[in-house]
């Protein structure tokens, strides 16, 4: 008796193990679990990298608002330095004010005589953005001027992608730049 009752038990137990591998209840839930994080991945990536698209074109739009500014020479007529950056930023931020905030964005603005001696240094050392050498001279009528604003985004993505990262951080440096020659809006 004790023989049929442990043959009886392997049957049930085997029939109990084919059950379960024909039962396909939850196999769309279980499959869906291993692609999730790609999926939700993919889907981010993509979702900030047109977040992106849209500040770099916002970040062109308010450089070229505040170089018309300039080279007319209303930033200028201003008044003094702090005036003068702060008629600067205000054309820009019309612009950029609805995708960016304008506090964290950050100018180089330099005058020269010729565009030959118009060189810029670069503000990205090893990684690190610096904005510490970054200046604001808005020239002189008939002066070259050269604008650069900077942005940095942070990068949710950027752990997975290294497409767009540009600072060792993993954020993105969004930049703006302009190259002109001022009106001659007062004596040359």
């Amino acid at each position: 008796m004790a023989e049929n009752s442990e043959i009886t038990r392997r049957g049930c137990a085997r029939r109990r193990a084919r059950l379960f591998l024909r039962n396909r209840k939850g196999a769309t839930a279980v499959e869906f679990a291993m692609i999730a994080p790609l999926f939700f991945g993919f889907l981010f990536a993509i979702l900030e990298t047109g977040t992106l698209f849209l500040r770099a074109t916002a970040m062109e739009a308010g450089v070229e608002e505040a170089k018309r500014m300039t080279m007319t020479g209303q930033v200028a007529g201003a008044g003094t330095g702090p005036a003068q950056e702060a008629a600067f930023r205000a054309a820009f931020c019309n612009q950029v004010g609805w995708i960016i905030p304008c506090s964290q964005v950050k100018f180089d603005v330099r005058a020269f005589t010729t565009f030959g001696v118009a060189a810029m240094p670069n503000p990205v050392s090893g990684g690190v953005f610096n904005p510490g050498g970054l200046q604001f001279n808005p020239g002189q009528p008939c002066q070259i001027v050269v604008i650069r604003a900077y942005y940095e985004a942070k990068s949710i993505t950027g752990f997975i992608r290294n497409d767009v990262a540009n600072l060792g951080n993993g954020n993105v440096l969004l930049g703006g730049s302009a190259a002109f020659k001022n009106e001659p809006f007062g004596a040359c």
